[in-house]
């Protein structure tokens, strides 16, 4: 049996390029001050992000400091901006400014001492602007305030609260405000709930496995037309004309096959469509993902297909993001990023909110092929299973 046939979905190719209303109101928020955006996965939140660096270079600004999360984030923002722009991953910034390194996280006297640091710092930037902000500690945006212009004071950051893999848990509870932190965005923020990136047979699966995380978390969700607070969740709406009908699959394979069996499905993919991106990911926790990884990607190899199966954080440092390009790697390392196909190779994951969540975000990097993989049928795969046969739930636009 064939995986994915990307002659089904062609007519789906049409790249998602031009802002809606919403997406234009957002960008063009006043340049001076803080402005935010809250979206659900897939809304475009990233490509305001970008025409928000437009705008401010043609209005003159200099100085612009761009931070993502993970690497491949930034590679894709970076090589879609032609503009002088500082552009990198937070780590890498903090470490080559203040020496602050990964697991200085874990401190919290350390990440105190970075805000310390940055206002001692001669750092001025006139605008920074930052993506996947629900990862970022709340230490790290008052670092960032320290280098801020107080002329300019122009803060804009989009994030998504349903994608928090690295805790930040606090920012979902009732009371919790930005205000906290001293970012003001009343009246300059704005909240994207029309999902362009997953088919809706995607976005249905991925929506109805993370709500019972969401219930058990007691984080609530409303709809856009709602106004939610800052600790309620958006209901994504899904597009209707993104549909091409086509499911999700779940496939078993016993152990030993999985990665031949991968790669060759792979290679038949590709020859219905070489310009196509691939991604299979893996569970960062899973103590089988490297050994598999491995596997994989020598039978590509074999296979004459050409991929990228990083094993060091600093094989992440490229745009892996381009069309035609196959990536294995964490669902977590893949966080920010799409393709037009995704292999998930599952496993065990705990009932932990950031668990069920990096899982719930591997399944929205997809953009019309969703196929899952396992060994051996497990509570996750029943989970699937069901939700596949149940009634859908999102509304359309």
């Amino acid at each position: 049996m064939q995986w994915i046939d990307f002659q089904k979905t062609m007519h789906q190719r049409s790249i998602f390029s031009e802002l809606d209303e919403t997406q234009k109101q957002a960008r063009n928020f006043n340049l001076r001050g803080h402005s935010l955006i809250r979206g659900v996965a897939g809304s475009g939140k990233s490509l305001v992000l970008q025409q928000r660096v437009k705008k401010l270079v043609e209005e003159k600004f200099d100085r612009i400091l761009v931070l993502s999360y993970n690497r491949y984030m930034q590679g894709w923002i970076e090589s879609n901006l032609t503009y002088p722009v500082e552009c990198s991953t937070f780590h890498r910034w903090a470490f080559q400014n203040f020496q602050y390194r990964y697991v200085s996280d874990r401190a919290r006297e350390s990440r105190q001492k970075l805000i310390e640091l940055a206002h001692q710092s001669d750092l001025n930037y006139q605008a920074i602007l930052v993506d996947e902000a629900q990862d970022f500690y709340d230490e790290w945006f008052q670092a960032l305030l320290k280098v801020l212009d107080r002329q300019t004071n122009s803060l804009f950051f989009v994030y998504d609260n349903t994608q928090s893999v690295y805790g930040q848990e606090h920012r979902r509870r009732s009371g919790w405000s930005w205000a906290k932190l001293g970012i003001d965005v009343v009246g300059r923020s704005q909240i994207f709930d029309l999902n362009y990136r997953n088919s809706p047979e995607i976005l249905e699966l991925a929506w109805k496995f993370i709500q019972p995380a969401l219930a058990k978390a007691e984080i609530k969700i409303e709809k856009r037309e709602n106004s939610p607070s800052i600790d309620k969740l958006i209901e994504p709406k899904k597009k209707a004309s993104r549909s091409s009908g086509i499911s999700p699959l779940l496939v078993q394979i016993e152990s030993e096959k999985i990665a031949i069996e991968i790669a060759n499905q792979v290679k038949t993919a590709l020859e219905s469509c070489a310009k196509s991106s691939i991604g299979i990911l893996f569970h960062s926790g899973d103590e089988k993902a490297r050994a598999i990884k491995t596997q994989i990607s020598k039978e590509l190899f074999r296979l004459g297909v050409s991929h990228h199966a990083p094993m060091t954080s600093s094989e992440r440092d490229k745009n892996f993001t381009a069309r035609s390009s196959v990536l294995i790697d964490s669902w977590n390392a893949a966080k920010g990023i799409e393709f037009d196909a995704v292999i998930i190779v599952l496993a065990e994951i705990s009932e932990e909110f950031e668990e069920q969540a990096g899982l719930y975000t591997a399944m929205t990097r997809a953009k019309d092929h969703l196929v899952f993989v396992y060994e051996n049928r497990s509570g996750i795969v029943d989970i699937l299973e069901d939700i596949l046969t149940s009634p859908d739930q999102l509304s359309e636009s």
